[in-house]
């Protein structure tokens, strides 16, 4: 691994095609429905805004970043759509008002997916032109193995998520901002510093406009500044122009934060309260902590963090980089205050801190290998292997996951392969199965209500019923007494039936505007036929 320019290009370019291997195979996985809880909180604000072609996303739990960055590629794949359909893409669009996982056409989801797989191949160059400076070429390429193969990473990686976005932006500005440090490879910037000060801070702005907390980056940018050498007034300017630019780029990605200020205030105040209540977020009570979860296997595993933080601190302890890590320490304090204020916080959240955590870990192997001249490459080829190979679990289970085909698609395969034609289907609506997908079965099923299906169901009209089974325990909010009673005296009703499939085993939300989970639970119950039918 040679610090020399040719061979650092060839390495950062083998890298990057590593890191497009192992992300590119989850652009499809659960189309035509969602593949992940937050995809649609992206995701319906796009179709609003495509349906609309005005600025205003409708909704702002989170920045308006991300939906414009997937609105501007559906609307780029808008000809290739029309040649491939021989219909405009306004005319497939979904208005979200009947289930949180009906956003149409796939082409939506997928031009977000592609977004933010840019996004996150990204984050691997600009990896390793960060650690490059910090610690050389062979640091800079350690560093973007390791990004490329970091679960936590990849998991995201094809996922519509603001966090990606996020990411990308704190580690550009800080790629900018290691600029002005006196310990960077590179001189002190001395060719227009007012303008490159200026496109720190709109990058701190972006990544506000792509995740509320994460503009807090700036203050690792104000840090480098204002102890960047030079005299005082100078340092002083270059702040003031860091945080014009922040407003600038946090406005430019969210106009919203000075024209609907109130409902971006009302929303992360409706956030904090979401986040208070963690039995929303996950099945079985509070997870673990946020630190505790950078652990997981599918995060950073247990061999990561510990290079990380080691080399961290000797980043801090070299005069060289003193400074600059010193910003960032800064800014990893002031974004994670607000997360640690509640019990539990997805780790994606701290998903901005993972890349300069990854390059903190390479920049120390490089160096500790640089103490044994002859072995040096050897020795950290050893160092960042082995730390590959502590991510091996990690990704196994996030193919596994991320991979996986919704049940859905799997049901109305096995009805396509299992109906004859004739074959009376009664379908559940609540399953929030696409009208789409159904339509490529051979028979047309009639799609109703729960509370209609009983009686239909005994009617003797139908042969088949897919059905599936409420999450009353966990549903938001709680359904009155007596609506519990007839959804429970449903479910006993449905437990008599045959079965003569299944598939998936998460029940399905009691509200129609939870995710139903690619695991949704399907089953498809034989149905008594009327007298003097054969079924």
């Amino acid at each position: 691994m040679s610090g020399r320019p040719p061979l650092l290009h060839i390495g950062a370019a083998a890298v990057l095609a590593l890191a497009a291997a192992v992300r590119a195979p989850f652009l499809t996985s659960s189309l035509p429905y969602l593949g992940y809880v937050d995809e649609g909180h992206v995701l319906h604000p796009v179709t609003l805004l495509l349906r609309t072609g005005g600025w205003d996303p409708g909704s702002y739990l989170y920045p308006s970043l991300t939906a414009y960055l997937c609105a501007a590629a559906a609307n780029a794949a808008r000809p290739l759509y029309r040649f491939v359909h021989a219909r405009p893409l306004a005319a497939d669009l979904s208005t979200g008002a009947d289930f949180y996982d009906f956003v149409t056409p796939a082409a939506v989801i997928l031009s977000g997916r592609i977004v933010v797989l840019a996004a996150s191949l990204a984050i691997v160059l600009l990896g390793v032109a960060l650690a490059r400076r910090i610690g050389g070429g062979r640091a800079g390429l350690a560093a973007g193995v390791l990004l490329a193969l970091c679960p936590a990473l990849v998991q995201r990686s094809s996922v519509v998520v603001v966090d990606t976005v996020a990411a990308l932006c704190v580690l550009a500005a800080l790629n900018v901002a290691a600029r002005f440090s006196p310990g960077a490879e590179n001189a002190p910037v001395t060719i227009r510093p007012d303008a490159t000060a200026f496109l720190a801070g709109l990058l701190s702005g972006l990544a506000a406009a792509a995740k509320y907390p994460a503009g807090a980056v700036i203050v690792a940018v104000v840090f480098t500044l204002a102890r960047s050498g030079g005299p005082r007034s100078a340092r002083w300017r270059l702040v003031a122009w860091s945080l014009l630019g922040t407003a600038a780029g946090a406005v430019a990605g969210t106009p919203a934060f000075v024209l609907r200020t109130r409902a971006v205030v009302a929303a992360l105040s409706e956030q904090s309260r979401l986040y208070a209540n963690p039995a929303l977020f996950t099945a079985d009570g509070p997870g673990p902590p946020l630190f505790a979860q950078a652990f997981l296997r599918w995060e950073l595993g247990f061999l990561l963090p510990l290079l990380g933080a080691a080399g961290a601190v000797a980043l801090l302890v070299r005069r060289e980089t003193r400074t600059m890590t010193a910003g960032w320490a800064a800014f990893a304090a002031v974004f994670l205050a607000p997360a640690l204020a509640h019990a539990f916080q997805p780790f994606r959240y701290a998903l901005p801190l993972v890349p300069p955590l990854v390059i903190a870990a390479a920049a120390l192997l490089a160096r500790e290998a640089a103490r044994f001249a002859k072995r040096n490459t050897a020795i950290l080829g050893g160092a960042v292997a082995a730390l590959v190979l502590s991510f091996v679990p990690g990704l196994v289970t996030t193919f596994q996951v991320r991979g996986a085909r919704d049940s859905r698609v799997t049901l109305v395969n096995w009805l396509a392969e299992s109906s004859r034609p004739g074959t009376r289907i009664l379908v559940i609506r609540e399953l929030a199965i696409l009208p789409r997908e159904l339509a490529r079965l051979p028979v047309t099923p009639r799609v109703v209500p729960w509370t209609d299906a009983k009686a239909l169901a005994g009617s003797g009209a139908f042969d088949l019923l897919v059905c599936g089974r409420f999450d009353l325990a966990g549903a938001v909010p709680t359904p009155h007494e007596e609506e519990g009673a007839a959804v429970r005296d449903f479910e006993a009703w449905l437990a008599g039936l045959p079965a003569a499939a299944r598939f998936g085993s998460v029940p399905t939300p009691f509200n129609p505007f939870f995710w139903r989970s690619n695991d949704e639970l399907l089953i498809v119950a034989r149905l008594e036929p009327a007298a003097g039918r054969t079924p």
